[in-house]
């Protein structure tokens, strides 16, 4: 066994002390914000405004230059037609979760909860050879009624749009799809929102708490429902392609899906998400512009 001297000791005794604290640091990070908020926010910065908005990404993050990019516009009579398709399987979206929270992680609303092991929502079958486990939804919105969605659907822009992030099962959280580079490492499920007459009671728990995530880096427990209360689950009748993340570092390795139906939203709800903050003000616009299609195929499952 090495002899150490008591100064030798005491260096390494204290090297240990403080690689423990840096590790009780990044414990403490994960605690108060999901996997996904803690990539964005610790190991890729970026924002929607001049200085380091979507025409800034490219000079940072290498991946955004990529040929699969999204959001893309979906052109629905060019989709190619898939019949017969196996139907799409929901399992779980009509479970209660244990527990849910709402966070502001400086760009965006994010959704998370937690589930009984053997009531975790999930995807299945349609065009998926693999099981995709429900992580987070994100919210996309813009400054009017007019614009907001990333993608849009025959050039016609939404004001928002929410994407249910889905990784492969076997996978924690969309950091490992991104370090392994796992092409089908993601299924993200896009929904558009369209002005209604009235509120959408359905989105009651989110909209009534977003007051309480205005401030950037924020997070409060919100009441827990199903996910099928906020999106209507659908077997068939939806588009798929594959892309990217819309966030940096924009990562190719998701697998989209498009459902073509709104959901509804009333102009008082909408405007509760304009009065969410980011560090450089209100947050009114956190959308990356469409992308090109280039050489991809665009799906339609009927």
């Amino acid at each position: 066994m090495a002899d150490f001297s008591a100064a030798e000791c005491l260096v390494i005794c204290g090297s240990l002390v403080l690689v423990a604290l840096l590790l009780a640091e990044i414990l403490d990070w994960s605690q108060f914000f999901p996997p996904s908020e803690i990539r964005s926010t610790l190991a890729f910065e970026f924002g929607y405004a001049d200085h380091n908005g979507p025409h800034t990404w490219k000079m940072l993050y290498p991946l955004s230059r990529g040929s699969n990019q999204s959001p893309i516009n979906i052109t629905t009579r060019l989709a190619t037609v898939v019949q017969p398709c196996e139907s799409l399987k929901w399992n779980g979206y009509n479970a209660r979760s244990s527990s849910m929270k709402m966070i502001n992680d400086g760009n965006s609303v994010i959704i998370c909860g937690s589930w009984p092991e053997d009531s975790k929502p999930c995807l299945e079958d349609g065009p998926f050879h693999h099981v995709y486990d429900f992580h987070s939804m994100i919210f996309h919105w813009g400054p009017s009624d007019d614009e907001g969605s990333e993608h849009t659907l025959d050039f016609v822009r939404y004001p928002m749009e929410m994407q249910m992030v889905h990784v492969k099962r076997g996978f924690k959280s969309p950091t490992d799809a991104i370090v392994l580079g796992a092409k089908d490492g993601m299924v993200i499920v896009s929904c558009f929102f369209q002005i209604g007459n009235g509120d959408n009671p359905y989105l009651d728990h989110i909209v009534t708490n977003l007051w309480r995530v205005a401030c950037p880096n924020t997070k409060t427990a919100i009441p827990a429902f199903p996910l099928e209360w906020i999106l209507p689950t659908f077997p068939k009748n939806y588009y798929t392609y594959f892309g990217s993340l819309t966030q940096p570092p924009c990562n190719e390795i998701v697998t989209w899906i498009i459902h073509p139906e709104p959901i509804a939203i009333s102009g008082n709800q909408m405007a509760e998400f304009r009065k969410v903050h980011s560090i450089e003000g209100p947050l009114l616009l956190n959308s990356r512009p469409v992308q090109k299609l280039n050489d991809r195929e665009i799906y339609y499952h009927g």
